[in-house]
């Protein structure tokens, strides 16, 4: 059994890398396994939606090399791409070989304390949410069907984000690390989506290409042998494979035209992220044409059946009838392109919109026939506790909620 897959692109605990002490004021931060990316200052920004995002990406590189700017264009496309992305060409561009040790914000003290929690649905609501699914599943064609929460924080002083940003590095180092700014609008301040998610969405280098779809989940459990029984409860699951192989077939079969070769193992392996671990399968390819970019292949591939559901069109009116509340950037994606067409986009999980001292964040489920509502809500709690605990805040805050409905 192979916990950590050794194909996937290898993870280096020195990653754990941190940023100058100026913290996060206008810079855009993107740090995983293969890339370190700080972007200081805002030389050009657009937030496109839908047909728009390809030609607006090819128009911000070529401004910013006729400019004298970094040919990278570095942000965050929602889950719903016809909504505006948050997109930048940083002034200056730093790739740092090495960790760049990080003080903490001046000012910066102890972790703040909530003053008010809300959830959208609460978690009585969220049960009766999967309920709903999986009836949906069995009288329809929908095989599987991702369920979101939402849980709205506010706190009694602003977090330290160079630090919070600095935590997520240290504790998750084979993890996508971001940081993109948000601009004020619609009523709210402006702020920053900080995260760490465990998925790559899809990655390009030359004719190389690399995904690593994730789909089924159980806790993880700090004492080795208990976590092992979970690992080996996760792979026997028949329902967290069938799960899985939803989102690994779908990711494979969407690549495939794009390849002269493409490598979808069959058995998938099992990624520890953090306080979870999820069934994990590493694909690559050779891509035939080199024509195509990161972007062309990212926008192919979302949503996934790992964030949205399978069949996809199905899957998202189910989620649009039931879910309740607009994602915005969360099960989006996350990171990079360049003028070569290069580029790496994570999906967007584990992530918290912080506008001062209000914070947003988000957890999902997958939904399939064989699901439990109260197993599907339980995960999410789990998955909650990668900002929770980054941010110093107990889990069991969501326990102290109001509904919002």
């Amino acid at each position: 059994m192979q916990h950590t897959p050794a194909a996937r692109i290898a993870a280096d605990a020195a990653l754990a890398e941190t940023l100058p002490a100026a913290g996060l004021h206008g810079r855009t931060v993107y740090v995983s396994p293969t890339t370190r990316m700080i972007g200081h200052g805002i030389a050009l920004s657009a937030r496109p939606a839908g047909d728009d995002l390809r030609e607006t990406v090819a128009r911000l590189l070529a401004t910013a090399r006729s400019e004298g700017f970094p040919p990278v264009v570095v942000g965050a496309i929602p889950f719903d791409t016809q909504s505006p992305a948050s997109l930048y060409v940083p002034e200056r561009l730093e790739r740092p070989g090495r960790p760049v040790p990080l003080a903490a914000t001046p000012g910066a003290g102890d972790a703040p304390a909530i003053v008010d929690v809300r959830q959208t649905p609460s978690p009585s609501g969220y049960r009766d949410a999967v309920t709903r699914g999986l009836a949906r599943i069995r009288r329809t064609d929908l095989k599987k069907l991702v369920l979101a929460r939402r849980l709205e924080l506010e706190l009694d002083a602003a977090p330290d984000l160079a630090g919070l940003l600095a935590t997520l590095m240290r504790r998750h180092p084979a993890s996508f690390v971001y940081g993109v700014p948000l601009d004020a609008g619609n009523g709210e301040d402006a702020g920053v989506l900080l995260g760490a998610s465990p998925e790559l969405l899809v990655r390009k280098a030359g004719d190389r290409v690399f995904a690593n779809p994730l789909a089924g989940t159980i806790a993880a459990d700090p004492d080795r042998l208990r976590n092992a029984r979970n690992i080996a409860r996760l792979l026997a699951s028949a329902k967290d494979r069938q799960e899985h192989a939803y989102t690994s077939r779908a990711v494979g079969d969407t690549l495939r035209p794009f390849c002269r070769s493409l490598d979808v193992p069959e058995t998938p392996s099992v990624l520890a992220a953090g306080p979870v671990n999820h069934l994990s399968t590493v694909i690559t390819g050779e891509l035939a044409s080199p024509g195509v970019t990161a972007l062309d292949l990212a926008l192919a591939l979302h949503p996934t059946p790992a964030v949205g559901g399978a069949p996809t069109a199905d899957a998202l009116a189910a989620i649009a009838d039931i879910e309740g509340f607009d994602r915005g950037l969360y099960a989006g994606m996350v990171g990079w392109c360049d003028e070569n067409g290069d580029g790496e986009w994570a999906v967007t999980l584990r992530c918290a919109e912080i506008r001062g001292r209000r914070v947003r964040l988000f957890a999902g489920a997958g939904i399939v026939e064989g699901s439990d509502p109260e197993a599907e809500y339980r995960e999410t709690e789990t998955k909650l506790k990668t900002m929770l605990q980054a941010l110093g805040l107990e889990p069991s805050a969501a326990g102290k909620a109001r509904a919002e409905r």
